[in-house]
């Protein structure tokens, strides 16, 4: 092989190679969904959220496929903040054990036992009048009663003494099975006047070793109990019986709202449906919501990562949807910890089926926002959905030392979208036929590689004929 002929390979390798470095760094367009930052006028530090079309075509559960391009096409240093980086609460903290003293009544007319306590009922019908409890004992067996008395479904609690709010009841009971069990709670400083204080959804325990349960008794909004008493009430449902209630202190500051998203309808397969999930996004509820009336049905939550595994169990809960019963109620949203899937499968237990007409689901995600040194020629385009694609965040602190207690303060960017291609695009599905860990261009560095070590290949085999031919 002739010296220019050698240098022309040479210099071709060198072209080769140039191109194989270039080819592990992304560009916009490769993005799955793309969105231009409208900064605030005179901010170079902001923060950004990912709207919820960014969300559903996540392809990393940890936001590794995030990136913010300035106008022309490098990477600005940005940071990835989750609810904890902005809003850092205190852990979830119980109370004591506070027991339950049953209620009992009287025949009219008839005086109670000695240390016996007059409690006032609210005005709603049957329950109009007066009860009696016993401080002395929380045991309805141990309790000194008149023969006659009656014991209502109620019990009392005296909470007066708690100094937190809270958000809700861990109550320790006996539920009849396979039921709904709905419950009334209300609240007074005098054991005369009481006022209703809402609570969400009904507790239920269903049999199976897996059978989904919940004696958790949430409130609508967080409530103070200091220097007052609790009345639990099950007018109407036998089978009852609580003995002790645990308070879930309200946290001192409001979560972030989560971000939800309605899922397309689920494939049947045989007592279940089951979704393809198109993003890696962790969830963190599931709402599943029956379409027609008087449904009632306790259902095991799946999840998998990919069509080669084995399903691997969630949760469990009851979808239940009772308009005609009266106000009407229906189940809310299942919390999950959080978890990546690419498939949900939801099925019937305990020997039912599942409702004709299926279900609806609607997945929640965290919030997720970036925070950005907006450095280069604007404009700047927030990017999400590559998969096999490495992390380039970087920490928030070295965005300009900013502390944690900052990030919240940072001026808020708009997000304008420009291109969110379908959530099964081409290039996604391509990339998951690659192994784990390799990216589209990291198999196109290799092909041109490959390509390279050809050339020199040729290079070597045209200086060996060539020696060998001037023996």
């Amino acid at each position: 092989m002739s010296t220019p002929r050698i240098a022309r390979a040479l210099l071709a390798l060198c072209s080769v190679m140039n191109v194989a470095w270039a080819a592990d760094t992304p560009a916009p367009a490769e993005f799955a969904w793309r969105g231009q930052l409208v900064l605030p006028a005179g901010a170079s530090l902001v923060r950004a959220e990912l709207p919820v079309e960014a969300l559903l075509r996540m392809q990393s559960p940890a936001g590794h496929d995030v990136r913010v391009f300035n106008a022309d096409g490098a990477v600005v240093p940005y940071a990835l903040l989750r609810p904890a980086d902005l809003e850092r609460s205190a852990p979830a903290v119980q109370t004591r054990a506070y027991p339950a003293y049953p209620l009992f009544a009287t025949t009219t007319g008839t005086p109670a036992t000695r240390g016996a306590v007059e409690v006032r009922l609210s005005a709603d019908g049957a329950n109009t009048g007066s009860a009696w409890v016993r401080w002395g004992s929380a045991d309805a067996k141990g309790a000194t009663v008149p023969a006659d008395a009656q014991p209502l479904q109620a019990v009392l609690f005296d909470t007066r003494a708690e100094q937190h709010t809270l958000s809700a009841l861990r109550l320790k009971a006996e539920l009849p099975r396979n039921a709904l069990v709905h419950l009334q709670l209300e609240s007074s400083a005098n054991l005369q006047d009481w006022q209703t204080v809402p609570v969400k959804g009904p507790l239920f325990r269903f049999d199976g070793a897996d059978a989904p349960n919940s004696t958790l008794l949430e409130l609508q909004q967080p409530f103070d109990v200091k220097g007052r008493y609790l009345r639990l009430g099950w007018a109407g449902q036998e089978g009852v019986q609580v003995s002790a209630l645990t308070g879930q202190v309200a946290m001192p500051h409001m979560q972030p709202a989560r971000v939800r998203a309605a899922l397309p309808a689920g494939a049947a397969d045989g007592n279940s449906l089951v979704w393809a999930l198109p993003f890696a996004t962790p969830l963190m509820a599931l709402h599943l919501q029956a379409t027609q009336d008087n449904t009632l049905v306790p259902v095991r939550i799946s999840g998998r990562s990919d069509a080669s595994q084995p399903w691997r169990a969630l949760a469990s809960s009851v979808v239940y949807r009772l308009d005609t019963v009266g106000q009407g109620s229906s189940n809310s949203a299942l919390a999950l910890p959080p978890t990546s899937v690419r498939a949900l499968r939801v099925e019937a237990s305990n020997g039912q089926t599942l409702p004709a007409g299926g279900l609806h689901a609607t997945v929640e995600f965290a919030p997720l926002q970036v925070a950005l040194l907006a450095s280069g020629p604007g404009p700047f385009t927030l990017a999400v959905g590559r998969a096999n694609t490495p992390s380039a965040a970087v920490e928030a602190s070295v965005l300009g030392s900013v502390s944690p207690a900052r990030l919240a303060e940072l001026p808020a960017a708009a997000v304008q979208q420009l291109r969110a291609d379908p959530p099964d695009a081409p290039q996604l599905w391509a990339a998951k036929l690659l192994p784990s860990g390799v990216s589209l261009r990291t198999a196109a560095l290799w092909l041109v590689l490959g390509a390279g070590v050809l050339v020199l290949a040729g290079v070597a085999y045209g200086l060996l004929r060539q020696i060998t031919g001037s023996k």
